[in-house]
């Protein structure tokens, strides 16, 4: 990767090893909140990449039950939000599990009777979106902040202020 700027040529090598995507679709992809790392679910499991450089941090795969569709990422700590995805899902398509890595566990979930479509995270809020609904929740202790219906919304398009002194 090259970019001109003032003047000055700047060059990246982007050296990652992709050959364990061969039997591992990548399902989803997503920047943390100050766009520093990103998270990819698979398959398999699910990686977070830092960007500047380019590297793996961590990666989690479940082998055979281990499908992730949905990874987002509380800015760069080790709390994530998944839900499962792919032919053979982790978790249930219809929960948002809230995964501790310094715990290498869930440390609770949502439930929902439709299936989640969309997840974002606030230091106070865990927003969920589904097909024609949206849920906010309090981050702390899971209270049910908001709920607003949608129009249909199957790709589950949300974006949420990263600030806790704004809403919009």
């Amino acid at each position: 990767v090259s970019t001109q700027s003032t003047g000055v040529r700047y060059t990246t090598k982007l050296n990652m090893d992709l050959s364990h995507f061969r039997n591992n679709e990548i399902l989803y992809t997503a920047f943390n909140q100050d766009y520093s790392c990103f998270a990819v679910g698979t398959e398999n499991g699910f990686f977070i990449c830092d960007v500047e450089p380019l590297k793996e941090r961590f990666r989690r795969d479940f082998e055979e039950e281990g499908g992730i569709g949905i990874v987002e990422m509380l800015f760069r700590c080790n709390i994530l939000a998944l839900v499962g995805g792919g032919k053979n899902p982790k978790y249930p398509k219809t929960k948002v599990m809230i995964w501790d890595d310094c715990q290498v566990r869930c440390i609770a979930e949502l439930e929902f009777k439709f299936e989640v479509k969309g997840v974002k995270l606030r230091r106070d809020r865990i927003v969920v979106v589904l097909e024609n609904k949206i849920f906010i929740y309090q981050f702390s202790d899971l209270r049910l902040v908001d709920q607003i219906d949608t129009y249909s919304n199957p790709t589950g398009l949300c974006a949420v202020c990263s600030d806790r002194d704004n809403i919009v």
